[in-house]
């Protein structure tokens, strides 16, 4: 078996996803946390900056620049125009060679397919369990609301319900 090699790209400090990210020939699954239209700067010209939506993600991955064919993606996802309803969206991203400005290169895409992730499992020794009992003792909050964010056992259902009440 071969050593894993380095890309040479990774020895710049890059804030956003790039194709070299990805390990050769592999999809990416992640979860879009949130999408914000942001200035980033251009990195072959530090005074020039440029709008852009950014993708965050709920597990520590980069954020990642979304060009119109990505963001096209994630609205059927969606299913809307507006990027605060892009919210825990599953995705699969991949590397692939385009043509842009004069020149063949790696860019990042979206799959058209969603990818189906499981909700993470919400147990008592989970970090995120005191949270679950702070919402639900909010007035209007049910566990229902906790169950569109985290598979539970109905033992850690009725558990969790008893703990909150």
């Amino acid at each position: 078996m071969e050593p894993k090699k380095t890309h040479w790209k990774k020895a710049f400090n890059k804030d956003y996803l790039g194709s070299h990210d990805l390990d050769e020939g592999k999809d990416l699954i992640a979860v879009i946390d949130h999408v914000e239209s942001k200035e980033v700067k251009d990195p072959k010209d530090a005074n020039k900056k440029e709008k852009f939506n950014i993708a965050f993600f709920t597990t520590k991955i980069k954020p990642m620049i979304l060009n119109v064919t990505n963001c096209k993606t994630i609205k059927a996802f969606a299913g809307s125009n507006y990027i605060e309803d892009w919210k825990r969206l599953p995705v699969t991203i991949y590397s692939r060679e385009i043509k842009a400005f004069g020149e063949v290169m790696e860019a990042l895409r979206i799959r058209e397919i969603q990818p189906i992730v499981k909700e993470p499992e919400l147990t008592p020794d989970n970090k995120a369990w005191p949270n679950a009992i702070i919402f639900l003792q909010k007035p209007g909050k049910t566990i229902g609301q906790v169950l569109v964010n985290w598979d539970m056992t109905q033992e850690n259902i009725d558990k969790l319900i008893d703990e909150a009440t």
